[in-house]
């Protein structure tokens, strides 16, 4: 999270997510049981929402990271959402479901504002006997793609996630699943690889090994300094992770559609270069984000090459929040950014940990330079 998430203002509504989704990660940080409201969002936006009336930027708000906002009632969802259109708080809002009209009509109203990016997240082109074991209770694909279609006529920019990416499935057709999201009016892509326990790794196996050779493949760890043989948690081998990435940038581009990786550190292949990876562009208002090792590779990516301290050199002339500019915000917010600030720097002072974070790059004699055989 501290070397490649911009987006760290959460807003959880739900203590849990009814989706049941097998792959879901969030179920790694939260307890399972009946989603109840949280309401706390609503001191959040209330607090960034001052912030806002005095003219300081904030980072859009995520509806959210850990259970899917419009799972019904979402009545706290809707008050919710009112309430950061009544402030003029911008928001990000991530979903598996076709809202209700009353959410869609605070979404359109967020949208005429600029203070809206929406992202709908599928895992194929077309509903499988896989996808609706994988996500028994989300909306099916063709109706969360009608969703983004719907919203984008009204004006409301929209991202599709691919998340996860699982092989075998997500893959199987890219060019018919990025004409339907292209189709549908969504300005940007983003792919999050899969990655799994590895109790749980036979059953991705025994699903879709026939259409995917990287299941007999050993996989990797996705926990940077433990050894694959001994990670709990693994992920696709890069060698996949890169050939697949760089086949959906191209295909995206063809359409016409920004291209993201979601905590990869495929950075080479994200384009515009001037995009974030959560598609924050697209607001019409004044926001801020946090810095993380895309910041250091852009620096790399215009000269040639950098140091870790370059970040910082850019984070301050981008206005980015870090060093002295957290003291324009209140403690309750500025303690978390310095708190990821505190480890992104420790990070930086790790090579061999930036490049298995972000394997476009390379440490050699005291700068990051872009790696020449990825690139």
């Amino acid at each position: 999270m501290s070397g490649l998430c911009h987006s760290i203002i959460r807003g959880e509504v739900f203590t849990t997510c009814s989706l049941g989704c097998v792959y879901c990660y969030a179920r790694w940080y939260r307890k399972d049981g009946i989603p109840k409201p949280i309401f706390d969002v609503f001191r959040l936006i209330k607090a960034l929402g001052k912030l806002v009336e005095e003219n300081i930027p904030v980072t859009p708000v995520r509806f959210s990271a850990l259970s899917d906002p419009f799972q019904p009632p979402a009545k706290i969802t809707l008050k919710a959402l009112k309430l950061a259109y009544k402030l003029k708080v911008p928001v990000i809002v991530n979903t598996k479901l076709y809202p209700s009209e009353k959410h869609l009509k605070v979404l359109e109203d967020l949208a005429s504002e600029g203070l809206l990016v929406l992202q709908v997240s599928i895992t194929a082109e077309k509903d499988s006997k896989e996808v609706r074991i994988l996500e028994p209770l989300a909306s099916p694909i063709e109706e969360r793609l009608k969703l983004v279609k719907k919203a984008s006529e009204v004006g409301i920019p929209s991202v599709v996630r691919i998340q996860p990416l699982i092989p075998g499935l997500s893959d199987r057709d890219v060019e018919n699943l990025l004409d339907e999201i292209a189709w549908a009016g969504a300005k940007m892509v983003i792919i999050e690889f899969l990655r799994v326990e590895r109790e749980n790794f036979e059953f991705y196996k025994r699903f879709f090994s026939k259409h995917s050779e990287v299941y007999s493949r050993e996989w990797e760890s996705y926990l940077p300094r433990t050894p694959s043989e001994e990670a709990p948690l693994i992920q696709v081998p890069l060698e996949y992770r890169l050939k697949t990435a760089e086949l959906f940038a191209k295909e995206s581009k063809r359409r016409g559609l920004a291209f993201a990786t979601c905590k990869e550190g495929i950075f080479n292949l994200h384009e515009p270069k001037t995009m974030d990876c959560c598609g924050m562009g697209f607001l019409g208002v004044e926001w801020t984000r946090k810095p993380t090792l895309w910041d250091l590779y852009l620096k790399a990516y215009e000269k040639g090459k950098a140091r870790a301290e370059d970040l910082w050199e850019r984070c301050e002339r981008e206005g980015l929040l870090c060093g002295e500019r957290l003291k324009l915000y209140p403690s309750w917010l500025s303690k978390s950014f310095k708190a990821h600030e505190k480890r992104l720097k420790s990070i930086l002072r790790k090579p061999e940990l930036v490049e298995k974070l972000v394997p476009v790059l390379k440490y050699r004699e005291g700068h990051y330079v872009i790696n020449e055989l990825i690139n």
